[in-house]
């Protein structure tokens, strides 16, 4: 027994070195395996805070992503907005230019229209001015004609006058130059009765033919007062119709 105890006294102090040796293995590989966990922990670790980093940045971004969606929702809301009352004035603008166009034609007719009047206007104006001239004229000759009426309206009275006159003489000279003729009248008769009664019978003849004469005259005086009388005077322009008033019928 001594000699194995001290046989076990031999073999420790044989293996003490390797004994030492294996104890100090397993503590450096202890502290070798404890820093290589620890190493692996602080990698883990600096990972985990990268990770956490990079989380935290794309919160930031994702809030920031987010404030900017709603941003560009409040600027499409405000677009579509727009659009609507774009849209909407758009067609109102065609509604004022579909008015506008209709005016312009209403326009249009109606300057073509006041054309047609215009032209209507003139025609009948120089018509005036034709008709305003011939009473002008007709004027002009107006005192000359009422004298020349008078005149010759005398003149044709005194000439019958005179006529019946010199007619009632010849009469009685031709009465008288008859009795004369027979021979047997009671009467004053000589052949003066009869050189009377020519000669009133030949100034008879001559005022019959100055009476033809003078009423020829006295009539063309009468026509041309008459010609005067029955000229049409010039309608005022507000009772002559225009060519739009003849032709419009609507209410």
């Amino acid at each position: 027994m001594a000699a194995a105890f001290l046989w076990g006294m031999d073999m420790t102090s044989a293996n003490k070195k390797g004994a030492l040796l294996f104890v100090g293995g397993l503590v450096l590989g202890g502290l070798v395996t404890n820093n290589h966990w620890s190493s692996i922990g602080n990698v883990a670790q600096h990972e985990l805070d990268s990770v956490k980093d990079e989380l935290a940045q794309s919160e930031t971004k994702l809030s920031s992503a987010q404030q900017q969606m709603e941003e560009l929702q409040t600027v499409l809301s405000e677009k579509e907005i727009n659009a609507a009352a774009h849209a909407e004035l758009l067609v109102k603008n065609k509604e004022q230019i579909d008015s506008l166009r209709s005016t312009v034609d209403e326009l249009t007719a109606k300057s073509s229209q006041g054309a047609v009047n215009i032209q209507s206007l003139e025609e009948q104006n120089n018509l005036q001015r034709d008709t305003i001239s011939k009473l002008t004229s007709r004027l002009k000759n107006t005192d000359v004609l009422y004298a020349d009426r008078y005149r010759l309206t005398r003149a044709v009275s005194d000439l019958n006058e005179q006529i019946l006159k010199v007619s009632h003489k010849a009469e009685t000279s031709q009465k008288a130059c008859e009795e004369f003729k027979k021979g047997n009248s009671w009467n004053w008769v000589s052949e003066k009765d009869c050189k009377d009664f020519n000669e009133y019978r030949q100034q008879s003849n001559q005022l019959m033919s100055e009476f033809d004469d003078t009423s020829a005259d006295l009539d063309k005086v009468k026509r041309e007062l008459s010609a005067f009388g029955n000229l049409p005077y010039p309608a005022p322009l507000d009772d002559q119709k225009l060519a739009t008033e003849e032709r419009d019928t609507t209410p």
